[in-house]
């Protein structure tokens, strides 16, 4: 289903007001997600590695994990071609390796990144770091909620932002499985074909 045709935007300024004394019409929902997921693959094209996996970690104020967002380089078997970059999202801990260099949303420089993105595209500019980490955090926290609370037996539930995300959940052997992807266009942020090339 189409972002706007579900009761996520609705349930996530709620969230809002509720629990972080946040007033945002659930109007400017597909704004703050589009941020959110531009300004992670932005960061990650400017922190990732030859060498290792960067995952840039997205957790409560209390330590407890909400999501991440991966890239890493994959060589190619045929050494005469340039390997590529994967970037994936992940609500699972477990999926993060162990040999990534982790960065916290919560780190201070991190969030020129979501500023500059939500500025340059919408004209949105947020009152503090605390207000943009509650807005895109929560944003995070009610998709999974949205999934956990819709997810059925036999059928794959799934919520969807043209040219940003698609987020699905499915039932299997009893037990919840989610999945996060972006769309191709922000994937397309983390590639540097030159610097394979060398």
């Amino acid at each position: 289903m189409k972002l706007f045709d579900t009761v996520l935007p609705e349930m996530y300024s709620k969230y809002l007001f509720e629990e972080k004394n946040t007033d945002l019409s659930s109007e400017f929902t597909d704004m703050l997600s589009d941020t959110l997921f531009t300004g992670t693959a932005n960061i990650l094209a400017s922190c990732k590695s030859m060498e290792h996996p960067v995952a840039f970690t997205f957790t409560k104020l209390d330590g407890s994990f909400v999501a991440a967002s991966i890239v890493q380089y994959f060589k190619n078997e045929d050494k005469d071609n340039p390997g590529n970059w994967s970037l994936v999202w992940t609500f699972d801990e477990k999926d993060v390796p162990e040999s990534a260099l982790k960065i916290d949303f919560n780190d201070p420089q991190a969030s020129s990144y979501f500023a500059g993105s939500a500025g340059s595209k919408y004209g949105i500019r947020f009152e503090s770091t605390a207000s943009m980490i509650n807005c895109l955090l929560g944003f995070l926290v009610c998709l999974k909620k949205y999934l956990d609370e819709n997810a059925k037996e036999g059928a794959e539930v799934s919520v969807e932002q043209d040219g940003v995300f698609q987020a699905r959940v499915v039932v299997e052997n009893k037990e919840k499985v989610f999945a996060l992807e972006v769309d191709g266009e922000i994937k397309n942020l983390i590639k540097d074909d030159k610097a394979i090339e060398k």
